[in-house]
């Protein structure tokens, strides 16, 4: 079922609305936090403290980033830096969400485009 053109010039329209959109928030200047921002929870060693029943404390955050492709490193942040790293996580995996949209909005786009030439075809016989 075909839709008609000027309802499918309208979706390609909305499409590169919301792709402008998508553009202006990923060009912000904000610090990206490129690869996993993981807390790690740990027991103290007190036999005392809640946590040798439990999962333990959050006691440290680390940022996980593959090196090179081949091989994934762990990095511990420094206290004075989990806040910084942990938006900058949250925003990275906001911007990596963004891209998936971008994608499929190109699928999208080609679609409907495709399916304009095809309507203007000219079928010869």
């Amino acid at each position: 079922m075909h839709k008609s053109t000027e309802k499918m010039r309208e979706t390609l329209r909305d499409l590169q609305r919301e792709r402008r959109q998508l553009l202006l928030r990923m060009m912000k200047d904000h610090e990206l936090a490129i690869g996993t921002v993981s807390e790690v929870l740990r027991k103290c060693g007190n036999p005392r403290c809640h946590c040798s029943e439990g999962l333990g404390h959050r006691q440290v955050i680390f940022l996980f980033k593959d090196k090179d492709g081949d091989r994934r490193r762990c990095k511990l942040v420094r206290r004075a830096d989990e806040k910084r790293l942990i938006k900058a996580g949250k925003r990275y995996r906001e911007f990596r969400e963004d891209l998936k949209r971008l994608r499929t909005i190109d699928r999208e786009e080609k679609e409907i485009l495709m399916a304009i030439a095809y309507k203007r075809a000219i079928c010869y016989e």
